[in-house]
């Protein structure tokens, strides 16, 4: 009697480094959605200007928040998309954080150090084949 065992699909193990990534992700999301929820808020108490100006920016807040959850969720499952994201996503937070360190904003420094780490990190062989 034979039985029938579906074929198995060789995965790889997801780094550490990529959990830890993952994680880290989805608390920014989640900072971003709360800090979206917030600016509603806020903005409600200020007036119709500010109650416009609080859909706005928060409504944007929140959408990046949602975006990054997404993002998250390709992170940890292994997307490449998602490390495609998150490769633009370091370089605009590269870009931005450039123009704090120029000023030397010490908040600015520690977010350039980060988003180096990431870009240096995202393109570790190993992390670059687990997204393949």
């Amino acid at each position: 009697m034979t039985t029938y065992s579906a074929p198995t699909t060789q995965t790889s193990a997801r780094p550490t480094g990529v959990t830890i990534l993952s994680i880290l992700f989805a608390l920014e999301s989640l900072l971003f959605i709360v800090g979206g929820v917030g600016a509603l808020g806020i903005g409600a108490l200020l007036g119709p200007i500010g109650a416009g100006l609080g859909i706005i920016v928060g409504g944007f807040m929140i959408l990046l928040g949602l975006i990054g959850l997404l993002v998250t969720w390709g992170l940890w499952t292994g997307r490449g998309w998602a490390r495609a994201i998150a490769i633009i996503l370091a370089i605009l937070g590269l870009l931005f954080t450039a123009l704090g360190a120029i000023g030397l904003e010490p908040m600015s420094i520690i977010g350039l150090l980060i988003n180096i780490v990431i870009l240096w990190y995202l393109f570790r062989p190993h992390v670059k084949a687990y997204y393949a």
